[in-house]
């Protein structure tokens, strides 16, 4: 597919009458007029909400939706076209998305380009739902509801052969052990530690150092069933309404195993001493919501896989921060991130699972 709008500058009434109507969110009229304005703080896409106004309009077509575009910063946008980014959230919605309980936003119209660089989601406004914050720490009531819907998806997809098979699913221990990982990591790392490591302790740094040596054996560890895993499941990738949590940003969907999700997002997105008070009690209570959905693990079982995949958080904040252009916003969130996700490695002692 070619002609993509690649910025919300780039799409007016003429694009979006097309693609309601060809989603069938339009049986009739015309959108006669676009508001735009930019939302959200995402680092691999550009998001904008629109607000329509109609003429003739049949049936009952949103009053706005949500347009996901190319990241407009140039180092993150390559970086996501290299790793199939953009062609990998396209495809969790067209093909993954109904395979699961877990909450999502309803999706209008998806695009990809043939060389998978440009891309474009209309989606569900969930207004007044927001976004999770990075800087700022989940409530218990926000981490039990995120970890709910965590389950959800792994319970889904847990033991399913099937995603071996695709290619907009991301499994770097079938790939290739790792070793594509191991290499970013280790060209990043000087220059993350330039960055951040004057916050860091030196006990979080000596850890640190040690899983980035040690990478490839961390992916390749796990030997049980394996599930569909949303892989940057944090605060700011969920929606969170007054009882609902809704997961949006599918880049990088991978196979990986069941505790990967929980883990990262009690890691990034908790205050650490909120989590070292709340964790154990909310991964029990994530055991018990993956029985419901037919996953049954012992609880030192769980409990020994939450310590183990509390290192996913380290690849995805160290990745992100280097493969994106400084900011100041930025640097906060990956500093909070990288903060929190290595003294949760360093209290869960993650380093037994190491070499």
């Amino acid at each position: 597919m070619s002609d993509l709008p690649t910025t919300p500058a780039k799409i007016g009434p003429t694009q979006l009458t097309e693609y309601l109507h060809k989603s069938g969110h339009l049986p009739a009229g015309r959108v006669a007029a676009v508001e735009s304005d930019i939302v959200g703080t995402g680092k691999m896409g550009e998001n904008a909400r629109f607000t329509l106004t109609y003429e003739g309009a049949e049936g009952d077509p949103p009053a706005s939706v949500i347009g996901k575009f190319p990241a407009a910063d140039e180092t993150a946008r390559a970086m996501a076209s290299s790793l199939g980014a953009y062609y990998n959230e396209v495809m969790f919605y067209r093909e993954l998305a109904a395979g699961t309980p877990m909450k999502t936003p309803e999706i209008y119209w998806s695009g990809i380009s043939d060389d998978r660089t440009q891309f474009l989601l209309l989606m569900e406004d969930l207004a007044p739902a927001e976004p999770g914050s990075q800087l700022v720490g989940e409530s218990r009531h926000h981490a039990a509801r995120a970890l709910g819907e965590a389950a959800r998806l792994a319970s889904a997809y847990y033991g399913n052969e099937s995603l071996a098979d695709r290619d907009h699913v991301m499994s770097p221990a079938r790939d290739d052990g790792g070793r594509l990982g191991q290499t970013f990591l280790e060209g990043a790392w000087p220059g993350f530690v330039e960055r951040f490591g004057d916050h860091v302790s030196a006990e979080c740094l000596t850890f640190a150092e040690r899983y980035v040596a040690n990478h490839t054996h961390f992916v390749m560890s796990y030997e049980g069933p394996r599930t569909l895993v949303h892989g940057d499941f944090r605060s700011e990738n969920i929606l969170f309404g007054s009882d609902t949590a809704t997961t949006v940003d599918w880049q990088t969907v991978s196979e990986a195993g069941p505790l990967t999700d929980a883990a990262y997002f009690m890691g990034g997105s908790v205050e650490i001493d909120d989590r070292r008070e709340w964790e154990r009690e909310l991964i029990e209570e994530y055991r018990e919501h993956l029985a419901r959905g037919g996953v049954t693990l012992s609880a030192p079982d769980c409990w020994d896989l939450y310590r183990e995949s509390a290192m996913h958080g380290l690849m995805i904040t160290i990745l992100g921060a280097s493969f994106s252009t400084p900011d100041p916003r930025g640097d906060r969130m990956f500093l909070a991130m990288i903060q929190r996700h290595l003294q949760h490695c360093v209290d869960l002692h993650a380093g037994d699972f190491l070499p």
